[in-house]
């Protein structure tokens, strides 16, 4: 309407001498309708920011926890729902001196009644600050991708790892397990796959579709030489003996459990094994190196203190394995209880802790094929040079504001 029609009215209303009341509430009404109908836009346009605060501090998140990355917050907004109302602009991120991370979006939120008056959107702006924690460390990494039990706990299994992550890769179905009477307590565990299978037992922490942490160690480790010392070797008739490092080639037997001392060094096991009887075995500084499918099978009644050594070539180092090997299993059965302290990388091996394989405290980095766990206990902490990164189990990213 234009400005000098109303004028006219507004002349012809002054003039008029009947009927005033009715003029004055008719025109009344047109405010008060206009009034009315922008409190809905006003609800419908909060409505929209709450939306569009949801959206950003989603993503946000989500790009803070991705060391601070554009495209994975512009993806996750993305994903998010618009809102009924919303019509949302392209979101702008940025990393702050702090490294923290910054989200900031607009919108135009469409009018039903202020239109009217020519009011035809609203404006609302949603800004959210993240900043992610102290990444933890995760201290147990399975390797296989399709494995439909990758990881087995199985009725009396205990592992007790609250300072560090698990991270299991299987896709398969299920990715996992967990049997009654189970424990699982870690600061997070980290599944890629969807699927696990859970009949009961305490898991907390248990996040599936997970990215799992890639491994650090795969072409990163030394190769000792591997040409024979002793093959075959008999160990000395004796209670208590010291072992050399060396190549051992065959196999051996510990048997009568012996208390055994190893010598600082690096020991490669090839062609065979050793298959430990009881006993004793501590030792510092040490590393063991497994050049073919060759392994140490821990039997009954061991107790075993190893340390990796702390300096040099295999510093963090306490087991590892050649490259490329074809799967096969690595057992710890039942144990007085171990207290080792390093990097135990085996990629190809499937192991399983049995009954009573319980330890004391291991400060490990486990990365292995695939894992089962009977009747055993197990308390982890994080190593100590050879460890890999976690996702954030504790220290995830956490808006600021």
């Amino acid at each position: 309407m234009e400005i000098s029609t109303l004028a006219h009215l507004a002349s012809r209303f002054r003039r008029a001498n009947g009927g005033n009341i009715a003029w004055i509430y008719a025109l009344s009404l047109v405010p008060m309708m206009l009034a009315a109908g922008g409190a809905v836009d006003m609800i419908a346009a909060i409505d929209a920011k709450t939306s569009l605060q949801n959206a950003i501090d989603a993503a946000t998140l989500a790009g803070a926890g991705a060391s601070n990355s554009t495209s994975v917050a512009s993806n996750t907004f993305a994903a998010e729902p618009a809102g009924k109302f919303a019509v949302n602009g392209t979101p702008s991120f940025s990393v702050n001196g702090d490294s923290s991370f910054t989200g900031t979006v607009t919108a135009s939120v469409a009018t039903k009644f202020l239109a009217v008056a020519g009011i035809n959107t609203l404006s609302i702006a949603a800004t959210a600050t993240a900043k992610q924690g102290n990444s933890s460390t995760a201290c147990i990494l399975v390797l296989n991708k399709t494995s439909s039990q990758s990881l087995l706990l199985n009725s009396g299994a205990d592992i007790e790892a609250s300072k560090c992550e698990a991270h299991i890769a299987s896709t398969g179905a299920p990715a996992a397990i967990f049997n009654s009477g189970t424990t699982l307590n870690t600061a997070k565990t980290c599944i890629a796959g969807t699927s696990i299978i859970s009949n009961g037992g305490t898991h907390p922490n248990v996040i599936t579709g997970c990215t799992v942490a890639a491994d650090p160690f795969a072409g990163n480790l030394p190769v000792p030489n591997t040409s024979c010392t002793y093959t075959n070797y008999s160990p000395p008739n004796s209670s208590a003996f010291t072992m050399q490092p060396g190549v051992y080639c065959g196999w051996v037997n510990f048997n009568g459990a012996p208390t055994i001392t190893f010598a600082a060094g690096t020991y490669v096991i090839k062609n065979g094994g050793w298959n430990v009887n009881g006993g004793s075995w501590s030792g510092a500084g040490v590393t063991f190196y497994f050049a073919d499918t060759s392994k140490i099978q821990f039997n009954s009644a061991v107790q075993a203190t190893l340390s990796a050594p702390t300096s040099g070539t295999y510093d963090g180092i306490l087991m590892y394995e050649a490259a490329g090997l074809s799967a096969s299993q690595f057992i710890f059965d039942d144990s007085k209880g171990h207290t080792l302290s390093g990097l135990i990388y085996l990629p190809s091996r499937q192991m399983v802790m049995n009954a009573g394989a319980n330890t004391v405290a291991d400060a490990v980095t486990l990365v292995v094929d695939t894992l089962i766990m009977n009747t055993a206990t197990w308390y982890v902490t994080p190593a100590g040079s050879k460890t890999i990164a976690g996702s954030g189990g504790g220290g995830s990213a956490y808006l600021v504001k």
